[in-house]
């Protein structure tokens, strides 16, 4: 089995703790700043913002909600629980991290130097700058090619299991983080080698694919009982 070199995080519900950004941070937000378009209309503008095709300054402004910023906004953001210390951990073991994120590259800035942790993620894979979403395949292939890292050497964790079937099929081991979005994207192609629910666990489960012993103490999945 190929020595693991790399752990590459999503960002929404593995290391921030809202998976349903958009339901449980962006739409309450604007709401509170006035916002009053039907809910697709602001999904379809996440998704515009998210894939590069606006600045978050005309999304503000097109959703009617112009007083809204990026910087109160992001400070909606949580921390899930564990994330510092496990990120020093993983990279104390001498694992590069780095995030592949479905963002706006403005908001992606803010709320990871917000949290510090750039100090041990060294890259940041943002959809907006990509041009594509995952579980679009295009950013997938783009890590292991700037990481310099083969895919068969990374470990990808996500809390969709939609998300990790692209990864898996480009030879990365995965690894789920239940989150309050994990039961919303199934896919029962994903076939995750671990299943965690904690930081701790999380940390634990890489190590083991580090070395060689994915799938011990392996959950039963999506559909395990909590």
């Amino acid at each position: 089995m190929d020595l693991v070199r790399a752990v590459v995080f999503d960002a929404m519900g593995v290391l921030y703790r809202d998976g349903n950004v958009q339901g449980r941070v962006l739409i309450p937000f604007l709401r509170e700043r006035g916002c009053q378009a039907p809910e697709q209309d602001i999904r379809a503008a996440y998704r515009a913002v998210t894939l590069g095709r606006t600045s978050t300054g005309a999304f503000w402004a097109a959703l009617g909600a112009a007083a809204a910023g990026d910087e109160d906004y992001c400070l909606r953001h949580r921390l899930t629980d564990g994330v510092p210390r496990a990120l020093a951990e993983l990279a104390g073991d001498g694992l590069a991290l780095a995030c592949l994120s479905n963002d706006a590259a403005a908001w992606s800035a803010l709320v990871r130097r917000r949290f510090g942790l750039e100090r041990h993620v060294g890259r940041w894979f943002i959809s907006s700058e990509l041009g594509a979403r995952k579980p679009d395949p295009a950013p997938y292939r783009a890590v292991p090619a700037a990481l310099g890292v083969p895919a068969a050497q990374l470990v990808f964790v996500d809390d969709r299991p939609a998300n990790l079937a692209p990864a898996r099929a480009l030879g990365m081991r995965t690894i789920l983080f239940r989150s309050d979005d994990t039961p919303a994207h199934p896919d029962s192609g994903a076939q995750p080698e671990e299943t965690v629910a904690t930081m701790p666990e999380l940390v634990a489960a890489v190590r083991r694919a580090a070395r060689g012993r994915a799938g011990e103490n392996r959950s039963n999945g999506p559909g395990a009982a909590d």
